[in-house]
Parts: C-alpha cells; structure tokens; sequence
C-alpha cells in the first residue's frame, strides 16, 4: 500500500508505519480494511490541516 505522506507529521508516519505492519499481519480480511481505513482517515485529516494552514497563510498575506 502506498500512500502520499507529504503531509504527515512524524508521529502520524510513525503511526501509519504501525498500522501498514499490522495490516500485513492481520488474520482477516475485515482486520485489514479497518487499518486501511484508519490510516486513509489520518492521511485525510493531515491534508485538511494542510488545506486550513494554506487557507490562513493567504489570508494573511491579503492583508
């Protein structure tokens, strides 16, 4: 599974780390969708906080 990580923090890599090799190492499918999901959540939520960042940075340079 590859995912885009230019946003993560180092704690959310170290964690998306922790989730891919529990993933490789579930024993049902339904194990393995439930860490894909909540490593698609953290990579979603570090893109948001990205998007806010950005948001607020142009904001600031407008006035």
């Amino acid at each position: 599974m590859k995912i885009d990580e230019t946003y993560l923090t180092d704690e959310e890599k170290l964690i998306v780390q922790k989730l891919k090799n529990e993933m490789y190492s579930a024993l049902t499918v339904d194990h393995i969708r439930f860490y894909k999901k909540e490593i698609e959540q953290i990579v979603s939520q570090a893109k948001r906080r990205q998007q806010f960042i950005d948001k607020c940075i142009k904001k600031s340079i407008a006035f």
